[in-house]
């Protein structure tokens, strides 16, 4: 284990050095100019929709940073032929991938908390008063991040770094939209299209079960028990896409 996290600080190193600054600053200039924008528009909204746009900002830019970064994990290493000497020493395939998730998950956990405690800081200045909720939804969109990377790394096992991020991107996007898939058992009394829709809404991760911006904003009361069991389901379909990822790259010949 010890070795796993020896390569997760060598992937933070890398990792951190030039997108973490530079992701926190755009976000905290288009928030600024976004909240300018709101505060001229909005009647008495402006803390609301700035919580509203603020938290699908934080989702989509995290999201976009952790798939074109996790796509290039493993081929990274491989093109530059680093892979040989770490596989010369005693280094197994799990524990690279999973160093390799765990170095990553922590430059994420500086993007994505970064983005929210700035967002938490501008929504309590401009309302007066402070929001929790906001940086618990901080939260969940971290562990979205997480699932996403998890399966973005899956997908860069077998496939070229652009198509791993492009395939990252629709399982978010899909995630977003699962739970309107058992909508279509409802379109008639027919067995197959039934079971496809439970296979699909099982196979997708639903990540709108656990976003958190209608709670935030005042439109939802949160169910917290369902919410908490969503949040276990989304680290264990984690853990299985790592395993998975250790399947295949098992079967590589470096």
């Amino acid at each position: 284990m010890s070795r796993a996290f020896a390569i997760a600080a060598n992937t933070f190193r890398e990792t951190i050095r030039d997108r973490i600054l530079l992701v926190i600053l755009v976000f905290a200039l288009a928030m600024i100019v976004a909240s300018l924008w709101l505060a001229s528009i909005s009647l008495g909204q402006e803390a609301r929709l700035m919580q509203d746009f603020g938290l699908v900002a934080v989702s989509g830019f995290g999201v976009i940073v952790a798939v074109f970064v996790s796509a290039g994990l493993v081929r990274k290493e491989i093109d530059k032929r680093t892979v040989f000497i770490i596989f010369s020493k005693p280094v197994g395939r799990g524990e690279f991938i999973a160093g390799k998730f765990l170095g990553l998950s922590a430059t994420m956990a500086i993007v994505v908390f970064g983005m929210t405690v700035f967002l938490f800081l501008l929504v309590w200045a401009v309302a007066g008063e402070p929001s929790g909720r906001l940086l618990v939804a901080g939260g969940f969109i971290y562990l979205q991040v997480l699932v996403v990377m998890a399966v973005t790394i899956f997908f860069s096992t077998f496939a070229a770094p652009v198509l791993a991020a492009v395939l990252g991107l629709c399982v978010f996007a899909a995630g977003q939209l699962s739970h309107n898939v058992l909508s279509l058992t409802q379109l008639g009394e027919n067995a197959v299209l039934e079971g496809l829709s439970w296979v699909v809404f099982l196979v997708v991760p639903n990540f709108s079960a656990v976003s958190l911006t209608p709670v935030v904003v005042g439109e939802q009361v949160a169910d917290w028990s369902t919410i908490s069991g969503w949040g276990g389901y989304l680290v264990a379909y984690a853990v299985i896409m790592l395993g998975l990822s250790w399947l295949v790259f098992r079967r590589k010949e470096f």
